[in-house]
């Protein structure tokens, strides 16, 4: 018996008609399960889709409740009482502290307002909290603004 190489068509084995294929190896994605299943295909979300908007508005959120004296601001005029005046300082914290606020519900409402019956679950959940405490720090900038007293002018 002489070697022979798997190359050599000797090798190979030998076909008939009557014998059966291997069956075939599928390679399933979502898409082509979702095909089989009869229901449509989950989309990808865009760059711009409701999760970018959702942890944009968390973003701009913690910016406000890190970076700004507006809850010491408010504190200040209605748990200890004290008279303050609304100087330039006092008014920039308070107008940064409103516009990021805003800018955060505006964010995460795109988000929810872009949802889809099949976005996930967090995203509806990260969204809504954050238009909840967005709408409560604008609520607290307005507040402290109508507590605050104009500076009087001297002369």
């Amino acid at each position: 018996m002489t070697p022979t190489s798997p190359e050599t068509p000797e090798a190979a084995a030998p076909t008939t008609p009557d014998a059966p294929l291997p069956p075939a190896r599928a390679v399933g994605s979502e898409a082509s399960e979702a095909f089989l299943d009869g229901r449509p295909a989950r989309r990808r979300d865009s760059l711009f889709g409701p999760a970018t908007f959702s942890v944009a508005g968390v973003l701009l959120l913690a910016t406000t409740l890190l970076s700004t004296q507006l809850i010491g601001i408010f504190n200040t005029q209605t748990l200890i009482g004290a008279q303050g005046t609304l100087g330039p300082a006092v008014q920039g914290e308070l107008t940064g502290a409103g516009l990021f606020s805003a800018l955060a519900v505006l964010s995460a409402a795109t988000a929810l307002f872009r949802s889809r019956p099949d976005t996930r679950p967090w995203i509806f959940h990260l969204a809504a909290a954050t238009v909840l405490v967005g709408l409560l720090l604008v609520a607290l900038t307005v507040l402290s603004y109508a507590l605050l007293t104009p500076p009087v002018a001297v002369g």
